[in-house]
């Protein structure tokens, strides 16, 4: 707590944790739409990652979300 020196600062922390929690919540998902884990060799594979800009309670905060090649995968 000694590096926030600010409420500023917390928030901050909280809205990198939020996006971090959202994006790993998709990685799941995309696994499941997929039907194997990351880094597996399959027809319809990932493709990369798209940026979204998502607002919650913390403001609006930026996450990368996965892409198949197909374009298929709707989170």
């Amino acid at each position: 707590m000694a590096d926030y020196k600010s409420t500023i600062d917390i928030q901050a922390k909280l809205k990198r944790l939020f996006a971090g929690i959202i994006e790993q919540m998709l990685e799941a998902e995309m696994e499941k739409h997929l039907g194997y884990e990351k880094h597996s060799a399959a027809g319809n594979s990932r493709n990369g990652y798209g940026k979204k800009t998502i607002t919650s309670d913390y403001g609006e905060c930026e996450i990368a979300v996965s892409r198949d090649r197909n374009g298929e995968f709707r989170p």
